[in-house]
């Protein structure tokens, strides 16, 4: 007779809470439903953020709004603020088309989901904490709910000596300019180690007056070559004199416009950087890139 296969004590984890962040300010969800309540290790597959506002009833990305810093103990998944958006794909275009006109208030809804490039381990009583800002736009306040999902670690694996940790570093352009450069502070791989990057991400945000102090926040894909009068253009070159974009290019044709990311699976060295150079942006549009890879630390 065959040994049964020991599946005792793995099951999957879902654990999930919110928080609602006003203009220029932060705010942290509950650390404690975020905690997975029994002592095992988990592994974190995905991160996955729903948004909603009833902000002047119109459709917006609020993912280019509201950012967040990722911390697991003394280890940072982003040293800056990231705009949701830049994580993942998005789950649903309707939501950001058209307001829900079931609820007694309409309401906008993003949804943005993040299947980490490897799972994360989360030793027994941490957290991952999650600390999501908004500038100074003029939407009322965002509720945003946060969720983590993967599974619990087998009581008989033991603990490893070396994680994966994600890394995602951000460059967001200025409002108001219609050519930025990234400097050495924002591609950037900050540690002593090399860091695996998995892919790039890449969006345009256009904010556009509807009616008074009410902003429409949306999605744009400037196409090359460039449409009439324009359109946004980038160049990108590493710190050790390569170039990853060769010609000016834009941005759905670099990120593709399905996924707003281009899968390039490439080792950077430690203190390494990426530059990005872009043109053409109208003043009302800003670009926001990232690269999210990963790091081996030892615990």
């Amino acid at each position: 007779m065959k040994p049964r296969a020991n599946f005792q004590g793995v099951s999957p984890v879902l654990m999930s809470s919110s928080c609602d962040v006003l203009a220029s300010n932060s705010a942290i969800p509950d650390s404690g439903q975020l905690t997975y309540p029994f002592r095992k290790a988990v592994l974190i597959e995905e991160i996955r953020w729903t948004m909603r506002t009833s902000s002047g009833n119109e459709n917006q990305n609020l993912g280019a709004l509201v950012s967040v810093k990722m911390q697991l103990g003394q280890r940072y998944l982003t040293r800056d603020s990231v705009p949701v958006w830049l994580f993942g794909t998005r789950l649903s275009w309707l939501d950001e088309q058209h307001t829900s006109a079931l609820l007694a208030t309409p309401q906008s809804f993003s949804r943005y989901r993040w299947r980490l490039p490897e799972p994360l381990y989360v030793e027994a009583g941490q957290v991952l904490s999650s600390v999501f800002s908004r500038g100074a736009d003029v939407l009322s306040s965002i509720n945003v709910q946060v969720t983590y999902v993967g599974r619990t670690v087998s009581p008989d694996q033991p603990r490893p000596r070396v994680v994966a940790i994600p890394y995602v570093a951000p460059f967001v352009s200025t409002a108001g300019l219609t050519y930025e450069q990234s400097n050495e502070f924002d591609l950037l791989n900050p540690f002593d180690i090399p860091l695996r990057i998995q892919r790039l991400t890449g969006r345009v945000l256009q904010q556009t007056e509807v009616t008074t102090n009410v902003y429409k926040i949306i999605e744009v894909l400037s196409l090359t070559p460039a449409v009439a009068g324009g359109g946004v253009t980038i160049l990108m070159n590493d710190s050790w004199g390569g170039k990853m974009v060769n010609d000016r290019t834009g941005p759905s044709d670099i990120f593709d416009c399905l996924r707003a990311a281009w899968t390039v699976d490439t080792m950077m060295p430690p203190k390494g950087i990426y530059e990005a150079r872009i043109w053409n942006m109208d003043t009302s549009q800003r670009v926001h890139i990232a690269m999210i890879g990963t790091r081996e630390e030892t615990l």
